[in-house]
């Protein structure tokens, strides 16, 4: 949604019909169609942004949460964890440190680490590399 003004939101609000007295309000079509004539110098807007603003209920601007960072203490605690005893499963760091599986995976991923899951075999596949070789050398 481009940045519009209280004066335009409240503008908006009046083309749509919101505080008259009629039962009928203009379609969003028709409400983008009469603001680009009353403001033909302004960026025209979208039938997204009439829905945005008259879903909204208010005209001011809405402020946003700003991402949920962790300390460095959180990270240094993870790759303390995980110095001490690398096969410790992500699950297991969860519930030891108290901090979401994708903070765990985001301080991996800053410190150039990725968990892998160990899948012990003890026979050559079908699917293994250079298989069919080896199972005719044996």
């Amino acid at each position: 949604m481009i940045y519009l003004t209280e004066m335009h939101k409240i503008t908006i609000l009046q083309m749509i019909g919101y505080g008259d007295r009629q039962l009928r309000r203009r379609t969003q079509a028709e409400v983008v169609r009469l603001y680009q004539e009353k403001y033909p110098e302004l960026l025209p807007i979208s039938q997204g942004t009439v829905k945005a603003v008259s879903g909204r209920g208010h005209v001011r601007q809405v402020k946003k949460n700003p991402p949920n960072k962790l300390s460095d203490d959180h990270k240094l605690d993870v790759m303390l964890m995980l110095e001490e005893n690398p096969h410790t499963s992500s699950r297991q760091t969860v519930s030891a440190l108290n901090i979401s599986h994708s903070s765990i995976f985001r301080v991996l991923t800053e410190n150039q680490m990725h968990p892998y899951k160990l899948v012990p075999t003890n026979d050559l596949a079908e699917d293994d590399f250079d298989c069919g070789r080896r199972i005719l050398f044996l």
